[in-house]
This record gives structure tokens, C-alpha cells and sequence, in this order.
């Protein structure tokens, strides 16, 4: 009667005509939402007989509800939709090390993302990086009543100087430092925004933040400058470090496994994400 299916990565949801649901609950509401937070991201109203659709299927809620908000059928995001596996290594890696703290650079609007679930979940203690001041008031407003997460808008680099910053247009857009890594991959970049700003270095961001076991390292181009400037004594005490190697060469990512490796790390890549951990 009420069909939520997913297929070729889409949401799809159909009101047969035969529904046994009075007229006095029409039109039913189709509505997608965040997992974390539960914030409507889209909702739309169907009749028997009518379907609609949605593009995407991860990290999102699924509800029909009737024109008076009771909830008659749900979906909630699952990594098992895609068999993803990197959803699965967190979703683990959470459960065993829920006692830990970690550090995630370049963390978006904290609405979507591998840790987002698993560490909600467990109540880890991360410091939470986002250099976007447009997407930091999305993960602000996401985790403001949080008592775990601590939030700074910073731009991290290797040196602490001063550079550009370029924003993409929207509030979760591509944001990076890494010009190169900006032209092998946006069309206009003589169009893209950039601000000059201030930074803090990663050596002195790990001093003020103290220990963490765990790094998860998403910053558009600059990951590997980061990982080079984290001292070796500092990395060899880490459970796991993450980042990702997408655009990055080959004489680069040896460079890396070469740093992590000889400490006894295990190395697990998936799709553009390198993980090492112990």
C-alpha cells in the first residue's frame, strides 16, 4: 500500500490506489531529513495513485506521515544500503574505542560523513575543525547543545601563515587552501571566492587541543602537508589516522606509508580514504 524502495541510489515511495487509509489523512507527507539532527532537507505531499522521489540515499531519514503527523512507515540510512564498507570500519572502530578522543579536520556542517553516526552514537569526545565560516554555522547550529564535541573555526595548515582561502558558493561547498588541487577538479576556478586568512598550525593546534588517539583528515588538497608536520612521536601514539588521498601522487602516498607503516600500523583503503590503524 505504502512502498519505500530504494533503487539505483535513489528513494523512491508509491501510494497505491488500494491504500486502507481514510480520506480524512490525505494528502500523506513524503519527507527526507537529517539523520543526526532530523532537520527537513525536502518534503513534498502525495495522493493514492502518486509517487515521488529523492536522489540520494545516504545519511538521510525517510518518513510518510499523514496531514496530522502520524508517521505510518520509516527509513533511516543503514552503510548495509551500499555495502560501504568505510561506514563499517567506523561503525566498528566507534564500538571498540568508545573511551577515546579524536580530532576530525575539515569535519563539513557535521550532518553527513562516516563518523557522523558512529560517534554521535558513542558520545566520543572529537574536536571538531571547519575552516568554512558559511558551513561552520551549519555545524554550530547542528551540535550546539552537544557536550562533547568542541567546535573550532579554524583554517589548519603546516606553518601557521597566513594564506588564501577558497570558499565554494554554497554552505557545504568545496572549500580548500590547495589551488592545484582546486584546478584538477573545479571548471571556473577564476570564479571561485577566496578570502586571505589567518591560520593555525597543526603542531599548535595539537598543543592547545592536548592528547587525541584518533585524526580523521578531510581538507581538500592538504592532508598530506598536515601528516608531514604532525611529529612522528605524536602519530606512533594514535589508534588510527585517516585521510584522504584523492589527487594525491603516488611518490606521496608511499611517502605516507613510509611515516606509518614501520610504527606497526595496518592500512586499509577505501575508495579515496587511506586508513592506518593499530
Amino acid at each position: 500500500m505504502i512502498r519505500i524502495d530504494i533503487k539505483d541510489s535513489k528513494i523512491i515511495c508509491e501510494i497505491s490506489n488500494d491504500v486502507t487509509i481514510s480520506d480524512r489523512h490525505f494528502p500523506l507527507k513524503f519527507k527526507i531529513s537529517e539523520l543526526i539532527s532530523d532537520n527537513t532537507i525536502w518534503e513534498t505531499t502525495l495522493n493514492t495513485g502518486m509517487w515521488a522521489s529523492w536522489d540520494d540515499i545516504r545519511d538521510v531519514n525517510v518518513s510518510v506521515s499523514t496531514i496530522d503527523n502520524i508517521i505510518l512507515k520509516e527509513f533511516k540510512y543503514n552503510y548495509e544500503c551500499e555495502d560501504l564498507l568505510i561506514y563499517e570500519f567506523w561503525d566498528y572502530f566507534c564500538r571498540l574505542n568508545k573511551n577515546t578522543s579524536g580530532l576530525i579536520l575539515g569535519a563539513g556542517n557535521g550532518t553527513w560523513g562516516e563518523w557522523v553516526i558512529p560517534v554521535n552514537r558513542e558520545l566520543i569526545k572529537c574536536h571538531l575543525v571547519e575552516a568554512s565560516k558559511k558551513t561552520f554555522n551549519k555545524l554550530s547550529n547542528t551540535y550546539k547543545n552537544s557536550q562533547f564535541l568542541t567546535l573550532h573555526n579554524e583554517v589548519i595548515t603546516k606553518d601557521g601563515l597566513d594564506c588564501k582561502f577558497y570558499e565554494g558558493d554554497h554552505s557545504d561547498g568545496l572549500n580548500t587552501i590547495n589551488l592545484d588541487y582546486l584546478e584538477k577538479i573545479e571548471n571556473n576556478v577564476n570564479n571561485t571566492s577566496f578570502e586571505v586568512r589567518k591560520t593555525k598550525s597543526i603542531d599548535n593546534l595539537l598543543s592547545e587541543i592536548g592528547k587525541v588517539d584518533w585524526i580523521r583528515i578531510d581538507i581538500e588538497g592538504a592532508d598530506y602537508d598536515i601528516i608531514k608536520n604532525i611529529p612522528v612521536e605524536y602519530l606512533n601514539n594514535l589508534v588510527m589516522l585517516q585521510y584522504e588521498h584523492y589527487n594525491l601522487s603516488d611518490e606521496k602516498r608511499e611517502d605516507v606509508d613510509n611515516i606509518m607503516l614501520p610504527m606497526g600500523f595496518k592500512k586499509l583503503v577505501y575508495n579515496i580514504d587511506t586508513i592506518y590503524y593499530k
